[in-house]
């Protein structure tokens, strides 16, 4: 069956032909492309989702980094830097860093989760509709790969004053990021409406 799609640049609403997996359909007007059916997307998905949980919990609970200064040595986690500005009163840095570094990146992980188990479960199209604008609304809070970048500016800053080492805890934390990056590329939305027998097709 024929579908109607709007492009995205132009607004031109036009019917698009079923297409084979890999290939690609571009708008009549604009030449931009209007629709895109990704491979493998269901297993993608949940592959690099469940990846990004597995290494979510030690790139929180173990040192990003260590760092050495005059003889004091001292470990720096997410959790522990959280507490410290709640103790010095940052109550709105503290709750910024937890939100966007802690709170929606696992939100957006359980929710590319959910929705990749539940692709071939009938009668659950509007959850997972709920559960992907969810995570529409959380993304742009998502600030993990502005957390690393600072992480590394940090550590290339301290280094002239400090001997700053990477924990272990920062290699679970860059990987996370790059497999949320993956599993939400690897994503195709328009699966949560898809019958049966247009996901076999495009799977």
């Amino acid at each position: 069956m024929d579908s109607v799609v709007a492009c995205e640049t132009c607004g031109l609403v036009q019917h698009v032909e079923p297409m084979p997996t890999g290939s690609a359909a571009h708008c009549a007007r604009c030449n931009f492309r209007l629709a895109h059916r990704k491979p493998n997307s269901q297993k993608r998905t949940f592959a690099f989702a469940l990846a990004a949980l597995i290494l979510y919990f030690p790139s929180n609970l173990y040192p990003l980094v260590t760092a050495d200064y005059h003889g004091l040595h001292s470990n720096t986690t997410i959790f522990r830097g959280i507490r410290t500005l709640f103790e010095q009163r940052q109550y709105f840095i503290a709750g910024l860093i937890f939100c966007t570094s802690i709170l929606t990146p696992a939100l957006k992980i359980i929710g590319l989760l959910f929705i990749s188990l539940t692709l071939n479960w009938k009668g659950w199209e509007r959850a997972r509709t709920w559960t992907y604008r969810i995570i529409r609304i959380i993304d742009p809070w998502n600030m993990l790969e502005v957390f690393l970048l600072a992480i590394t500016v940090s550590m290339i800053e301290m280094g002239e004053v400090a001997t700053i080492h990477p924990g272990p805890g920062v290699f679970s934390f860059a990987a996370v990021v790059a497999l949320t990056l993956l599993a939400t590329l690897s994503f195709d939305p328009r699966l949560i409406w898809d019958s049966p027998q247009e996901k076999k097709h495009y799977e």
